[in-house]
């Protein structure tokens, strides 16, 4: 059985939908553990990792994603665990993952110091499991021969082998594999991979807006798997808001108050994704049965427009067990790319 643990030295460099494309590239059973959750995902009054349960669903997983992390937060892990429990949690949770598999993939920390203070950063985590590294990395150029310096020492000092980069969203691919691989190589770390940036990567849905904020579906659920692209904030006046570019592109969130009737329906008719109604203030029912003829979901929050805004702004994009176009996308990518040192781990 071979087992990985997946590292990037800054978060959203994607280290998830590395997992997903590696998967559905070797084939075969696959583990998942992702030990530090970061990215909470409340559903039937139980707490999950949304990785976790995502890549549970895309593989079939037998385990239960409540038992593929550890904890959550800092203060309960340093509450209920010391740095010798810890290791032997995550040795018991790998060795009840692994039965029957034939590679656990072991998603590390959104960065690479978070999760030190409690024993589960990314390099620890592969020290405890005697399991080399994958590291993802993303940004610009300098960021990408900073992190993988920066992320050599570490190995080195803890002990733990890096199998080498891949390299994601990066937007000079010819470059990256032409030019500047050779001195990465130098550095000790081999280029595995390098995946442009996708556009089609970085939507999400009208679904994930309203599990990110928690939001109340009052019209359109049939169009909650509409992806979004852009987001525009409608404040002003209508007149003003279509002389606005971003207004007239597709794709689009609205974030507008629930009595702004003509901003809904210039909205509703303007090739819009999903609308966020902010101030808990419901529509007439006209406006309502309007969105859904239109497919287009009304979701209802209690915040003023700003605050809304600025949540909406925080949302990230994640991988979903529904988005089947974002999985193809990622399949046929890591179609692509020699694999041929999985067979080496």
């Amino acid at each position: 059985m071979k087992k990985l643990v997946v590292a990037s030295a800054r978060e959203d460099a994607g280290k998830t939908t590395s997992i997903v494309g590696l998967g559905k590239r070797i084939g075969g059973k696959i583990g998942y553990m992702k030990p530090f959750g970061d990215r909470l995902y409340y559903k039937k009054k139980r707490l999950w990792d949304y990785d976790c349960v995502s890549i549970a669903r895309i593989f079939n997983l037998e385990e239960e994603p409540e038992d593929m992390s550890i904890g959550f937060e800092h203060s309960k892990l340093m509450y209920m665990y010391n740095k010798k429990s810890i290791v032997e949690k995550i040795k018991e949770n790998f060795e009840n993952i692994s039965n029957g598999k034939n590679i656990i993939f072991i998603e590390g920390c959104k960065n690479i110091v978070y999760g030190a203070s409690v024993w589960l950063d990314s390099f620890s985590i592969a020290r405890y499991l005697d399991a080399p590294i994958l590291l993802i990395l993303s940004g610009t150029d300098e960021n990408i021969f900073d992190d993988a310096v920066r992320c050599k020492e570490i190995a080195d000092a803890k002990s733990v082998r890096i199998v080498g980069a891949i390299l994601n969203k990066v937007k000079n691919k010819e470059d990256w594999e032409e030019i500047n691989s050779s001195r990465l190589e130098k550095e000790g770390i081999g280029v595995l991979g390098v995946f442009p940036y996708i556009k089609e990567l970085a939507t999400f849905t009208a679904r994930f807006v309203a599990e990110q904020l928690f939001a109340k579906v009052v019209a359109g659920e049939n169009g909650m798997e509409n992806e979004i692209e852009n987001v525009f904030i409608g404040a002003m006046s209508v007149s003003d808001a279509i002389k606005n570019p971003l207004f007239s592109k597709p794709r689009k969130l609205i974030i507008t108050s629930g009595d702004r009737t003509d901003m809904i329906i210039a909205s509703i008719e303007d090739n819009t994704s999903c609308i966020v109604l902010t101030n808990n203030i419901v529509p007439s029912s006209r406006i309502i049965e309007k969105a859904d003829e239109n497919k287009i979901p009304l979701l209802l929050v209690p915040w003023d427009t700003y605050t809304t805004a600025k949540k909406v702004e925080r949302i990230k994009p994640w991988i979903s067990a529904k988005e089947e176009r974002k999985l193809k996308i990622i399949e046929e990518e890591f179609t692509k790319m020699d694999a041929s040192w999985i067979d080496e781990l």
